[in-house]
């Protein structure tokens, strides 16, 4: 039985194929603040990801007749705009080298290490180990965690916006956790 959240989303698609401008309203108000906080994790350029959401959101209007092919918005949405990101950076002739290197672009994104600290009741000590902890992981490692934990993406989801297949995203995440364990008792020794 699907969720309400899921029922909603495939009303909206269903009303989109029909030409409803309202669907796209509302799909639009759903998802731009997540576009846009995982758009600016790639770039500080903040009227570069408000155009390219702007495009994503033309491109689903113009191609609504195949929309009730989609089976995630929030997936489809994001994948779009980080496709659309970078395509601009790279036009704007900032090289990006296909995601071959962890170099190949920035992915910006501060933790909420408050929200952790209200979560799981941390001292002040340990919300400072924490961030410490958290600066000692790679590029790819802190957008595994931003996709999984932030936005609650599935390791195949994962997988297509990180340009990895998915038994690599559960490798990484796995080493990911092990790295942060494993860092995590090295502060509390020191």
């Amino acid at each position: 039985m699907l969720n309400n959240d899921t029922q909603l989303e495939a009303l909206w698609l269903q009303r989109l194929q029909q030409n409803d401008e309202q669907a796209l309203a509302a799909i639009m108000r759903k998802y731009y603040t997540a576009l846009y906080n995982y758009g600016t994790r790639f770039t500080n350029d903040e009227a570069l990801v408000k155009d390219c959401i702007q495009e994503v959101f033309i491109s689903l209007w113009q191609r609504r007749e195949s929309a009730a092919e989609i089976l995630s918005p929030r997936y489809y949405l994001l994948r779009a705009v980080k496709n659309k990101v970078l395509k601009s950076l790279h036009q704007h002739t900032i090289r990006i080298n296909a995601m071959e290197s962890e170099s190949a672009y920035d992915f910006y994104h501060e933790f909420s290490v408050e929200k952790l600290i209200i979560d799981k009741q941390m001292s002040e000590e340990q919300a400072t180990t924490l961030r410490k902890t958290m600066t000692k992981l790679s590029k790819r490692q802190h957008e595994l965690i931003y996709l999984k934990f932030y936005q609650h993406l599935d390791h195949a989801q994962i997988a297509g916006l990180m340009n990895l297949n998915r038994q690599s995203v559960y490798n990484l995440l796995h080493e990911t956790i092990q790295k942060l364990r494993s860092l995590w008792q090295a502060e509390l020794y020191n």
